[in-house]
Protein backbone atom coordinates (compact mmCIF):
# COMPACT_ATOMS: atom_id res chain seq x y z
CA UNK A 1 0.00 0.00 0.00
CA UNK A 2 1.33 3.49 -1.06
CA UNK A 3 1.96 5.95 1.86
CA UNK A 4 0.37 9.70 1.84
CA UNK A 5 3.64 10.97 0.42
CA UNK A 6 3.24 8.33 -2.73
CA UNK A 7 -0.07 9.47 -2.99
CA UNK A 8 0.48 12.92 -3.19
CA UNK A 9 3.69 12.19 -5.31
CA UNK A 10 1.79 10.66 -7.74
CA UNK A 11 -1.27 12.97 -7.70
CA UNK A 12 -3.28 9.82 -6.48
CA UNK A 13 -7.02 10.70 -7.08
CA UNK A 14 -8.23 8.86 -4.08
CA UNK A 15 -7.26 11.40 -1.52
CA UNK A 16 -10.60 12.96 -2.05
CA UNK A 17 -12.45 9.40 -1.88
CA UNK A 18 -13.82 9.60 1.49
CA UNK A 19 -15.61 13.37 1.48
CA UNK A 20 -17.55 14.44 -1.77
CA UNK A 21 -16.49 17.95 -2.58
CA UNK A 22 -18.34 20.00 -5.94
CA UNK A 23 -14.66 19.44 -7.73
CA UNK A 24 -14.10 17.44 -10.46
CA UNK A 25 -11.34 14.86 -11.74
CA UNK A 26 -9.02 17.99 -13.18
CA UNK A 27 -9.44 20.04 -9.75
CA UNK A 28 -8.51 17.30 -7.25
CA UNK A 29 -5.39 16.41 -9.81
CA UNK A 30 -4.30 20.37 -9.75
CA UNK A 31 -4.98 21.11 -6.07
CA UNK A 32 -2.64 17.65 -5.53
CA UNK A 33 -0.17 19.21 -7.92
CA UNK A 34 -0.04 22.12 -5.41
CA UNK A 35 0.52 20.23 -2.76
CA UNK A 36 3.05 18.13 -4.50
CA UNK A 37 5.03 21.20 -5.37
CA UNK A 38 4.72 22.83 -1.78
CA UNK A 39 6.12 20.12 -0.17
CA UNK A 40 8.92 19.52 -2.67
CA UNK A 41 9.83 23.23 -1.44
CA UNK A 42 9.30 22.70 2.08
CA UNK A 43 9.79 20.16 4.47
CA UNK A 44 6.77 21.07 6.89
CA UNK A 45 3.60 23.44 5.73
CA UNK A 46 0.56 25.17 6.92
CA UNK A 47 -3.10 24.68 4.98
CA UNK A 48 -5.62 27.45 5.05
CA UNK A 49 -9.01 26.97 3.82
CA UNK A 50 -12.23 29.44 2.69
CA UNK A 51 -15.11 27.57 2.52
CA UNK A 52 -14.82 23.82 3.59
CA UNK A 53 -18.33 22.65 3.78
CA UNK A 54 -17.67 19.20 4.28
CA UNK A 55 -13.74 19.15 4.53
CA UNK A 56 -14.07 17.04 1.23
CA UNK A 57 -10.48 19.74 0.14
CA UNK A 58 -9.09 19.17 3.35
CA UNK A 59 -8.81 15.66 3.07
CA UNK A 60 -5.05 15.16 1.69
CA UNK A 61 -3.58 17.71 4.25
CA UNK A 62 -5.40 16.14 6.53
CA UNK A 63 -3.53 13.03 6.54
CA UNK A 64 0.10 14.67 4.89
CA UNK A 65 2.05 14.11 7.36
CA UNK A 66 3.98 16.82 6.09
CA UNK A 67 0.71 19.43 6.93
CA UNK A 68 1.37 20.93 10.52
CA UNK A 69 -1.53 23.27 10.36
CA UNK A 70 -5.18 23.06 8.64
CA UNK A 71 -6.98 26.70 9.40
CA UNK A 72 -10.76 26.07 8.14
CA UNK A 73 -12.58 29.41 8.00
CA UNK A 74 -16.57 29.20 7.22
CA UNK A 75 -19.54 31.19 8.17
CA UNK A 76 -21.41 28.33 7.90
CA UNK A 77 -24.18 29.74 6.28
CA UNK A 78 -27.60 27.12 5.08
CA UNK A 79 -27.88 29.61 2.10
CA UNK A 80 -25.86 32.44 0.42
CA UNK A 81 -24.92 33.94 -3.15
CA UNK A 82 -23.58 32.33 -6.02
CA UNK A 83 -22.81 33.13 -9.20
CA UNK A 84 -22.97 29.32 -10.35
CA UNK A 85 -26.65 29.33 -9.88
CA UNK A 86 -29.64 30.67 -11.96
CA UNK A 87 -31.23 32.09 -8.78
CA UNK A 88 -27.81 33.22 -7.49
CA UNK A 89 -28.27 31.39 -4.44
CA UNK A 90 -26.89 28.25 -3.14
CA UNK A 91 -27.95 26.18 -0.01
CA UNK A 92 -26.02 24.07 2.40
CA UNK A 93 -28.32 21.87 4.61
CA UNK A 94 -26.55 21.13 7.97
CA UNK A 95 -23.67 23.23 7.12
CA UNK A 96 -21.38 22.93 10.87
CA UNK A 97 -18.16 23.15 11.81
CA UNK A 98 -19.32 19.77 14.08
CA UNK A 99 -20.25 17.99 11.33
CA UNK A 100 -17.43 18.38 8.96
CA UNK A 101 -14.63 17.41 12.02
CA UNK A 102 -16.79 14.34 12.56
CA UNK A 103 -16.27 13.47 8.64
CA UNK A 104 -12.54 14.06 9.14
CA UNK A 105 -12.77 12.16 12.40
CA UNK A 106 -13.64 8.91 10.59
CA UNK A 107 -10.58 9.49 8.02
CA UNK A 108 -7.56 10.37 10.65
CA UNK A 109 -8.89 10.31 14.12
CA UNK A 110 -5.64 11.50 15.55
CA UNK A 111 -4.92 13.69 13.13
CA UNK A 112 -8.35 15.91 13.37
CA UNK A 113 -6.65 18.33 16.65
CA UNK A 114 -4.50 20.22 13.84
CA UNK A 115 -7.30 21.56 12.41
CA UNK A 116 -8.44 24.99 13.98
CA UNK A 117 -11.80 26.06 12.93
CA UNK A 118 -13.34 29.95 12.70
CA UNK A 119 -17.06 30.00 11.78
CA UNK A 120 -16.52 33.78 10.80
CA UNK A 121 -16.15 35.28 7.39
CA UNK A 122 -12.60 36.08 6.48
CA UNK A 123 -13.17 39.55 6.83
CA UNK A 124 -13.77 39.57 10.57
CA UNK A 125 -10.81 38.03 11.49
CA UNK A 126 -7.98 39.64 12.70
CA UNK A 127 -4.90 38.07 10.33
CA UNK A 128 -3.17 37.54 14.12
CA UNK A 129 -5.81 34.73 14.66
CA UNK A 130 -3.89 32.92 12.70
CA UNK A 131 -0.61 31.75 14.49
CA UNK A 132 1.22 29.81 11.64
CA UNK A 133 1.52 31.48 8.43
CA UNK A 134 -0.23 29.73 5.32
CA UNK A 135 1.94 28.04 2.96
CA UNK A 136 -1.42 27.11 0.47
CA UNK A 137 -4.45 29.06 0.88
CA UNK A 138 -7.61 28.02 -1.20
CA UNK A 139 -10.55 30.27 -1.78
CA UNK A 140 -13.43 28.15 -2.23
CA UNK A 141 -16.09 29.94 -0.28
CA UNK A 142 -19.44 32.30 -1.35
CA UNK A 143 -18.74 32.04 -5.26
CA UNK A 144 -19.28 35.75 -6.11
CA UNK A 145 -16.72 38.25 -7.34
CA UNK A 146 -17.11 40.59 -4.46
CA UNK A 147 -16.26 37.56 -2.06
CA UNK A 148 -13.26 36.42 -3.96
CA UNK A 149 -11.73 39.86 -3.99
CA UNK A 150 -12.04 40.32 -0.21
CA UNK A 151 -11.24 36.80 0.52
CA UNK A 152 -7.83 37.82 -1.50
CA UNK A 153 -7.42 40.66 0.87
CA UNK A 154 -7.20 38.30 3.91
CA UNK A 155 -4.96 35.61 2.51
CA UNK A 156 -2.75 38.09 0.91
CA UNK A 157 -2.31 39.09 4.46
CA UNK A 158 -1.55 35.74 6.04
CA UNK A 159 -0.18 33.59 3.59
CA UNK A 160 3.88 33.05 3.56
CA UNK A 161 6.14 35.51 1.50
CA UNK A 162 6.58 32.42 -0.81
CA UNK A 163 3.10 30.72 -0.60
CA UNK A 164 0.84 29.86 -3.14
CA UNK A 165 -3.06 31.27 -2.97
CA UNK A 166 -5.45 28.90 -4.95
CA UNK A 167 -8.97 29.88 -6.51
CA UNK A 168 -11.90 27.22 -7.03
CA UNK A 169 -14.63 28.33 -9.96
CA UNK A 170 -12.38 30.03 -12.18
CA UNK A 171 -14.34 30.70 -15.01
CA UNK A 172 -17.43 32.70 -12.28
CA UNK A 173 -14.74 34.71 -10.90
CA UNK A 174 -11.95 35.38 -13.34
CA UNK A 175 -12.79 39.13 -13.57
CA UNK A 176 -11.67 39.34 -9.63
CA UNK A 177 -8.60 37.38 -10.74
CA UNK A 178 -7.69 39.81 -13.38
CA UNK A 179 -8.35 42.93 -10.99
CA UNK A 180 -6.04 41.12 -8.27
CA UNK A 181 -3.21 40.64 -10.77
CA UNK A 182 -3.63 43.78 -12.01
CA UNK A 183 -3.48 45.04 -8.51
CA UNK A 184 -0.12 43.11 -7.88
CA UNK A 185 1.29 44.43 -11.35
CA UNK A 186 0.88 47.60 -10.14
CA UNK A 187 2.87 46.91 -6.74
CA UNK A 188 5.73 45.17 -8.72
CA UNK A 189 5.32 42.25 -7.10
CA UNK A 190 6.84 38.84 -8.18
CA UNK A 191 4.22 36.43 -9.06
CA UNK A 192 3.36 33.45 -11.56
CA UNK A 193 -0.66 33.36 -12.09
CA UNK A 194 -1.34 30.15 -13.85
CA UNK A 195 -4.40 28.69 -14.90
CA UNK A 196 -4.24 24.64 -13.60
CA UNK A 197 -6.56 22.48 -15.24
CA UNK A 198 -10.83 22.08 -14.19
CA UNK A 199 -11.77 25.27 -12.34
CA UNK A 200 -8.68 26.06 -10.48
CA UNK A 201 -6.54 29.20 -10.73
CA UNK A 202 -3.59 29.56 -8.47
CA UNK A 203 -1.21 32.89 -7.81
CA UNK A 204 2.56 31.59 -7.05
CA UNK A 205 4.52 34.36 -4.71
CA UNK A 206 7.80 32.02 -5.63
CA UNK A 207 8.08 31.02 -8.86
CA UNK A 208 10.50 27.83 -8.12
CA UNK A 209 7.34 26.36 -6.66
CA UNK A 210 6.41 25.91 -10.53
CA UNK A 211 9.51 25.35 -11.66
CA UNK A 212 10.16 22.21 -9.96
CA UNK A 213 6.80 20.46 -10.63
CA UNK A 214 6.96 19.10 -14.59
CA UNK A 215 2.83 19.09 -14.51
CA UNK A 216 2.85 22.59 -13.32
CA UNK A 217 5.53 23.47 -15.62
CA UNK A 218 3.88 21.88 -18.81
CA UNK A 219 0.88 24.00 -17.75
CA UNK A 220 2.51 27.03 -17.06
CA UNK A 221 4.05 26.29 -20.76
CA UNK A 222 0.19 26.04 -22.51
CA UNK A 223 -1.28 29.26 -20.13
CA UNK A 224 0.90 31.28 -19.24
CA UNK A 225 -1.27 34.54 -21.48
CA UNK A 226 -4.57 33.06 -20.75
CA UNK A 227 -5.96 35.79 -18.38
CA UNK A 228 -5.48 37.89 -21.94
CA UNK A 229 -7.73 35.61 -24.51
CA UNK A 230 -10.44 33.94 -21.27
CA UNK A 231 -12.71 36.86 -21.49
CA UNK A 232 -13.06 35.89 -25.18
CA UNK A 233 -13.98 32.55 -24.31
CA UNK A 234 -16.15 33.58 -21.53
CA UNK A 235 -18.24 35.17 -24.27
CA UNK A 236 -17.92 32.20 -26.41
CA UNK A 237 -18.98 29.87 -23.27
CA UNK A 238 -22.71 32.28 -22.72
CA UNK A 239 -23.60 32.69 -26.57
CA UNK A 240 -22.96 28.66 -27.96
CA UNK A 241 -25.77 26.08 -27.32
CA UNK A 242 -24.53 24.28 -24.12
CA UNK A 243 -24.09 20.69 -25.86
CA UNK A 244 -21.67 22.55 -29.06
CA UNK A 245 -19.81 24.24 -25.35
CA UNK A 246 -19.85 20.91 -24.09
CA UNK A 247 -18.18 19.02 -26.86
CA UNK A 248 -15.82 21.92 -27.17
CA UNK A 249 -14.79 21.73 -24.06
CA UNK A 250 -14.30 17.89 -24.36
CA UNK A 251 -11.98 18.40 -27.20
CA UNK A 252 -10.42 21.12 -25.66
CA UNK A 253 -9.70 19.26 -22.71
CA UNK A 254 -7.88 16.32 -24.68
CA UNK A 255 -5.91 18.83 -26.34
CA UNK A 256 -4.76 19.86 -23.14
CA UNK A 257 -3.52 16.44 -22.06
CA UNK A 258 -1.77 16.15 -25.01
CA UNK A 259 0.50 19.13 -24.99
CA UNK A 260 1.08 18.96 -21.11
CA UNK A 261 2.65 14.90 -22.24
CA UNK A 262 4.39 16.40 -24.89
CA UNK A 263 5.59 18.91 -23.26
CA UNK A 264 6.45 16.80 -19.85
CA UNK A 265 8.31 14.72 -21.90
CA UNK A 266 10.89 17.54 -23.26
CA UNK A 267 10.49 19.27 -19.92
Amino acid sequence: MKSTIEQVESLDLSLFEKIGSETSTEDRRSLLAVQRATTRRHKRYVYLEIGSHLGGSIQPHLVDPRCSRIYSIDPRPSQQLDDRRELRVCNYENNSTERMIELLRVIAPNEVSKIQCFDNDASELDPSQLMDRPQIALIDGEHTQKAALSDFRFCNKVINNDGTIVFHDFGIIFPAIRKICNALDEKNLKYIPLKLEGSVFAIFFDAETVRSDPYLMSLYILHKNLLLYYPLIHRLKSILPISVWLKLKYYYNLWIRSRMKNNNQSL
